[in-house]
């Protein structure tokens, strides 16, 4: 099977694309979902819930909400990039923005360990992928 530029895809990018898109998917959704007000050993600082965690990043209250329905909108759009893949590459480099974002906010936390980035890194790495393949 070809795509429209007349190539065949690789058989590496056929699998491994639709499991970053899921992996964003899933891992955005359960973070500003069920994940939202749980205890997390990836949260910034001391904090307990996504609310806290904005607050040890001296963000402001608002900024949570915008970007989690930013992070959440998103999310939802990559799904349709399994119906309209030509889709994904955009959806894709403004999840790398939002999430490059989101790992220099962890990193900006000095006490904090690398390990507590490892989320935001791994979508950010996955839509990286996705945004170059």
């Amino acid at each position: 099977m070809f795509n429209i530029d007349g190539f065949r895809p690789d058989a590496m990018d056929a699998i491994m694309g639709p499991i970053f898109q899921v992996s964003i998917i899933l891992g955005i959704i359960y973070a500003w979902t069920l994940g939202f007000n749980r205890l997390s050993k990836f949260r910034a600082g001391n904090a307990k819930t996504m609310s806290e965690e904005f607050l040890v990043y001296g963000l402001p209250e608002w900024s949570l909400y915008v970007i989690g329905g930013l992070k959440l909108t998103l999310a939802c759009l990559m799904i349709l990039g399994f119906f309209l893949p030509y889709f994904v590459k955009p959806i894709a480099g403004l999840i790398c923005l939002v999430m490059g974002a989101a790992v220099i906010l962890h990193l900006k936390i000095r006490e904090d360990s690398l390990l507590k980035a490892f989320p935001s890194y791994y979508i950010f790495c996955c839509s990286f992928f996705l945004l170059i393949d």
